[in-house]
């Protein structure tokens, strides 16, 4: 697995990386998206303590991350029952061949 140098640029600060070549779409897309959340609420909000913006966009991405956790959560119990219910119902189909 080959490593690749990155420079990301948030809030005003520079971060020089070195992480997998496949995790670089990522780590860019990622940052683009802080980015993105920080212009918002410079937009939005009169806040101009880039600490509290990133504070208020870290809060927001981690609330949508956790929701759509639950989220995932949900749809993976109701797989599992699904999954049961036809187990169940070719456990009894296999009842009924075999009597």
């Amino acid at each position: 697995m080959s490593e690749v140098s990155l420079r990301i640029g948030i809030a005003g600060g520079e971060y020089p990386l070195r992480i997998k070549e496949e995790d670089a779409g990522n780590v860019q897309r990622a940052a683009d998206l802080i980015k993105e959340k920080i212009a918002e609420f410079e937009k939005s909000y009169s806040v101009k303590e880039k600490k509290d913006i990133l504070a208020m966009v870290l809060l927001q991405l981690v609330t949508q991350f956790i929701q759509q956790d639950q989220a995932k959560s949900e749809e993976i119990q109701q797989l599992k029952g699904i999954l049961d219910e036809l187990n169940e119902m070719v456990r009894l189909h296999q009842q009924k061949i075999n009597q």
